[in-house]
C-alpha cells in the first residue's frame, strides 16, 4: 500500500469514531505510529516510551497525588487523548481541548527533573483532530501552538498531506529538528555559504582574463535562486 493510500485508509477508518477515549485512544496512537513510520509505544523498565506512564503530582501544601500520561516519549512529547462529545465546531469542543492542553502541560511539568521537559505536548481528540504545542527551551514554560496558532490544529483529513505526516514523524523521532531557532541558524549558515560562492563567482576578472567565464555567468543566477529557496523554506517550516 502506498503512503497516500495508507493515509486515506487511516482517515476513513478513524473519522467519525464515537466510542469512548478508553476504548479508542491506544489503538488510534498505534495506527498513527504505523502511518508515520515510527515504533509503537512499548513498556520498558525505564518507562521512556509507553502508554499510561505513571506520574506523581506534588502540591503546594506538600501533599502528592498520582496520575497517568496517556502516551509519553521521554525527551519528545506528552500526549493527552480525549473523545469529546461536543461537536467539533462548537465552543464546548474548543474548551475541552484547552482543558486537555492544560492537563498535558501539568503532566510535562510534573515529570522527574532528571528526565527534563519534553518539547511537545500533543492533544488528540480521537477521530477528529490532533493539536500540537511546543516549548523548545524545555524549562517548563508555556507550551504555545506549533507551528503557529492558525495551523497547530490538524484535522484528521490533514494526515493525507505528506508534510503533515513528516512533521509528526519528526516529533516522534527528532523533535529538536523542528525548533525554529535551530532551523533559522542552519538556514543562516547555508545562506552564508551560498553568498560566499556568489561573491567568488562575481569576482572581477584577473588581468589574464578579459571577460568572466561563461560558467560563472551561469552559476550566479543559480546561486541566487538557491538563496531565495533557502530563505523562503525557513519561513514555512
Amino acid at each position: 500500500m502506498t503512503n497516500t493510500a495508507a493515509a486515506q485508509d487511516f482517515i476513513a477508518r478513524w473519522s467519525g469514531v464515537t466510542a469512548s477515549e478508553l476504548a479508542t485512544a491506544q489503538s488510534f496512537v498505534i495506527d498513527l505510529c504505523a502511518l508515520v513510520g515510527v515504533d509503537k509505544p512499548h513498556p520498558t523498565p525505564e518507562q521512556n516510551y509507553m502508554f499510561e506512564r505513571p506520574i506523581t503530582f506534588t502540591h503546594g501544601d506538600g501533599s502528592t497525588s498520582s496520575g497517568r500520561i496517556d502516551c509519553y516519549r521521554r525527551g519528545h512529547f506528552v500526549l493527552e487523548a480525549k473523545k469529546l462529545k461536543a461537536g467539533s465546531h462548537t465552543k464546548g469542543f474548543d474548551d475541552g481541548l484547552l482543558r486537555a492542553r492544560s492537563q498535558g502541560e501539568n503532566y510535562a511539568r510534573s515529570l522527574p527533573a532528571a528526565e527534563g521537559r519534553p518539547p511537545f505536548v500533543l492533544v488528540v481528540d480521537v477521530g477528529t483532530v490532533i493539536e500540537v504545542y511546543a516549548e523548545f527551551s524545555k524549562s517548563g514554560g508555556t507550551y504555545t501552538p506549533y507551528p503557529d496558532p492558525r495551523s497547530h490544529r490538524l484535522p484528521l483529513a490533514d494526515l493525507a498531506r505528506p508534510e503533515v505526516r513528516e512533521r509528526l514523524r519528526r516529533i516522534w523521532q527528532d523533535p529538536d529538528s523542528l525548533d525554529p531557532a535551530r532551523i533559522s541558524a542552519q538556514v543562516t549558515r547555508d545562506v552564508a555559504t551560498l553568498l560566499a560562492r556568489l561573491a567568488k563567482s562575481l569576482e572581477a576578472p584577473s588581468p589574464q582574463s578579459a571577460v568572466r567565464s561563461p560558467q560563472s555567468a551561469v552559476r550566479s543566477p543559480q546561486i541566487i535562486h538557491q538563496i531565495r529557496v533557502k530563505t523562503n523554506t525557513s519561513k514555512h517550516k
